[in-house]
């Protein structure tokens, strides 16, 4: 297999785009046909190719008999264009060649089922836009369950197939179910009305796949109280059994969100009062998070033996004196000072709780103290590690922000070298699957479309572009 680019319109420099960037409209693709034998065997209906059955027999032999092979049922130790017509009959691969899906499994990070996020975080890697903007540039924001259930389902049978897990020894050992949106947004309804919550899709990809599936939450709106019941219902779904310790949660806390950022433009216009009272509103968010999430930090992930629940701690480092009037706000210093802010109005919630008449968290004061130092506990610890290291990130909003002289002291450069066409195999090591099932690759700095595009029902609805930093090449696999 070779990946090489497509010679279509060259590089903008400018990081600002303005266009679809959807398999729909990119260049033709160059993809082998695939012809499959009339000597073919069937295997639970689909015409598999006898010499792709016989090599899968042999290879799996012949790597058993290899001493310093650890695991040799793994899919990258199969020749893929060899295992060609495997995939045959299954729908959702329709049209794809085996060696595309094998490349595609090889460095799949993200099934994304929702796009867009109200939190319009300054620092986000992934350029968020909000559900508003999908809805008016009619573009298509949800994958329907009946995909989603597909592309598992799928995967699921080149398990059984292949008799081994595609996805075991690949690189990432996690999956996330999102790309530019919070999860707490997330759940799908299927055509008969029954709604799968994050924990039910996540249990599902955990169940082909093995690997342990990402939440990321920067809070909700407290006065939304379908997202508040919602996530109760999720951390007692999770608490209440074993079924679901292959989670990995995780609550980011950052002077990024739209929030802060509009209250720090307010302190500098002198609106003291307004600008406060938008910072009271980000701790209440931020607290009620932490508050209905705390019964996780109890339980810990089986696969990476951690708590089920962790910050995400953000903040700019080592802010130069000649910048510190203007850039103050979204230091790691002020972060802190917001971490205490919250960590006081948490005590303040569970306080309340305490004396309820039905408490929801903490049954007794020992309990109580207990979650309050476990908080500050991990406060400290994202924090003081967060010191020695910047926010490896491109992004335009922080650029427009700080202007670039500003931006360029304060966050790692990019290397030429991921400019250079022949290098890109080397750094791009990611994948993830849009909602209309077209395939891009990414190394969280650039995103490139490909021309792997999975037989969803919406494969003809366009998507907002995916950032960060779309390229206009297309890699062909």
């Amino acid at each position: 297999m070779k990946i090489y680019f497509s010679n279509v319109i060259s590089y903008n420099n400018s990081l600002i785009h303005n266009r679809y960037n959807n398999s729909q409209n990119s260049s033709t693709y160059r993809t082998k046909q695939t012809f499959v034998p009339k000597n073919t065997i069937s295997f639970k209906q689909a015409k598999i190719p006898p010499e792709a059955i016989q090599y899968l027999n042999l290879r799996k032999i012949e790597l058993k008999k290899l001493h310093n092979c650890a695991n040799p049922e793994a899919l990258k130790f199969f020749d893929a264009e060899r295992l060609e017509g495997i995939q045959n009959g299954i729908k959702i691969f329709e049209g794809l060649s085996f060696p595309k899906i094998a490349y595609m499994i090889s460095i799949l990070k993200q099934i994304i089922v929702y796009r867009g996020c109200n939190n319009r975080c300054i620092h986000c890697y992934a350029e968020a836009q909000t559900p508003f903007y999908m809805r008016i540039n009619d573009f298509i924001s949800k994958i329907p369950f009946e995909d989603f259930e597909n592309l598992i389902n799928g995967f699921g049978e080149l398990n059984k197939r292949l008799g081994f897990n595609v996805f075991k020894n690949t690189p990432k050992n996690f999956m996330a179910l999102f790309h530019d949106a919070d999860c707490s947004t997330i759940y799908l309804q299927d055509k008969n009305g029954k709604i799968y919550d994050y924990a039910d899709l996540s249990k599902m990809v955990h169940d082909v796949t093995g690997k342990a599936v990402l939440f990321d939450t920067a809070g909700w709106n407290i006065k939304d109280k379908l997202t508040q019941k919602r996530m109760e219902d999720l951390v007692q779904k999770i608490v209440t059994s074993n079924e679901y310790d292959f989670m990995q949660f995780y609550i980011s806390i950052n002077p990024f969100h739209s929030i802060m950022n509009k209250s720090f433009e307010l302190k500098k216009k002198s609106d003291i009062e307004k600008s406060q009272k938008l910072k009271e509103i980000y701790t209440d968010r931020m607290a009620n998070a932490i508050y209905t999430f705390l019964p996780l930090f109890d339980k810990k992930n089986f696969i990476t033996d951690e708590s089920l629940c962790h910050f995400i701690i953000r903040g700019l480092v080592n802010v130069d004196i000649s910048d510190a009037k203007s850039l103050y706000d979204y230091s790691i210093r002020n972060t802190w000072d917001i971490c205490r802010n919250i960590h006081k109005k948490l005590y303040e919630m569970l306080t309340e709780d305490l004396m309820s008449a039905c408490p929801k968290i903490v049954k007794n004061e020992s309990q109580k103290r207990r979650y309050l130092d476990l908080v500050k506990e991990f406060f400290s610890y994202s924090i003081a590690h967060l010191e020695g290291a910047d926010i490896s990130v491109t992004n335009k909003r922080l650029i427009e922000k700080m202007g670039k002289n500003t931006f360029d002291k304060y966050y790692k450069k990019i290397s030429d070298r991921l400019y250079n066409s022949a290098e890109h195999g080397k750094y791009l090591k990611g994948g993830l699957i849009n909602v209309n099932g077209h395939f891009y690759t990414t190394n969280d700095i650039e995103t490139y479309s490909t021309n792997i595009n999975l037989n969803y029902s919406s494969k003809w609805k366009p998507s907002a572009p995916i950032e960060p930093n779309l390229r206009d090449e297309i890699i062909q696999i």
